[in-house]
């Protein structure tokens, strides 16, 4: 591991009010436009953190030629964001921490100040999620309020403070204090349902979960899995979302869960493997039956593991 540079923007007596935490994976077609908009955040003491998970590209030089603006984690491996994410949270001393992806950049110069604003303004939030948009602006991700699969679940959140479940990942704003009081991330999710674990543990906690709308992020979405086979990809986000049934819901709920999960999945996979035919390799039904395929192997390989009593992908 290696670590050049110092904080962002650090006031003389070293008091930071935001750590803005970045976990990069061949991020070199973003990561500039990523840290050039939060360098170019106004009225408020910031630092930099970059962890780099190893990555093939020119990502870490890019960031290192910044130079003093920005601290770089450079690991030898990839650890996975919640890690990374977790790594870098250790070595900040922002009153906050906001965690932003790679590929994701602020809109507003003030949007550090209006965050800081909005946890000042909300006592029992523990966590805020920003306005994520597209980068033409025709797609938002907005909060969620309730959890994957919960309405098949029979474990009551009814009681769990605030309205708001989670917040999509890719631009998290958090009180220092309730992310260290939880652990921070759980370093068993690699990558996908990090965030929606983390939120509900901040709720467990007392806490509610926040949504700042006057603040925007665009967020371009998956720039480190470009040119990857779908079918990987979508292992990876069953793999996550698994490991958060497993987690958080009732057994039994978990193996129905993940039967109809199965069952839809080898429907949609048929469908679109017939209209593949029609359409050939590389074509949207030819993408989704991959993704699909993914889908119901993983859950065939959850069931088989789950009966014959050894820890499932995910378990």
């Amino acid at each position: 591991m290696s670590r050049s540079g110092t904080a962002h923007s650090l006031a003389s007596n070293g008091l930071v009010d935001v750590s803005v935490i970045i976990v990069t994976y061949n991020s070199a077609a973003c990561v500039d436009a990523c840290l050039t908009s939060i360098e170019r955040q106004q009225d408020v003491r910031a630092e930099i953190i970059v962890v780099d998970n190893s990555s093939a590209d020119e990502t870490a030089r890019l960031v290192h030629q910044r130079g003093g603006s920005v601290t770089l984690l450079a690991n030898q491996e990839n650890t996975g964001f919640g890690r990374g994410c977790n790594q870098g949270f250790a070595v900040s001393h922002g009153r906050f921490a906001f965690f932003l992806n790679p590929d994701a950049q602020l809109e507003q110069t003030d949007g550090l100040v209006r965050l800081c604003q909005a946890m000042a303004d909300n006592p029992r939030w523990g966590l805020a999620g920003t306005r994520v948009l597209s980068p033409d602006g025709q797609n938002e991700s907005d909060p969620a309020t309730s959890y994957p699969g919960q309405r098949h679940c029979r474990r009551d959140f009814s009681t769990l403070p605030g309205k708001i479940a989670w917040v999509v990942g890719a631009s998290m704003f958090v009180r220092r204090e309730s992310f260290a009081a939880v652990g921070g991330f759980d370093p068993a999710f690699f990558l996908y349902s990090e965030e929606t674990d983390l939120c509900l543990r901040l709720r467990l906690a007392g806490q509610e979960i926040g949504f700042v709308p006057d603040v925007t992020v665009r967020h371009i979405g998956r720039v480190s899995e470009r040119g990857q086979d779908i079918y990987q990809t979508r292992l990876r986000v069953m793999a996550g979302l698994l490991r958060f049934w497993v987690k958080h819901y009732p057994a039994e709920d978990v193996r129905r869960l993940v039967r109809r999960e199965r069952l839809r999945a080898s429907f949609r996979r048929e469908w679109y493997g017939l209209a593949a035919r029609f359409a050939g390799p590389q074509s949207r039904s030819w993408s989704k039956c991959r993704e699909y395929r993914a889908v119901s192997d993983a859950t065939r390989e959850f069931l088989r593991a789950k009966a014959s009593g050894s820890v499932p992908p995910g378990g």
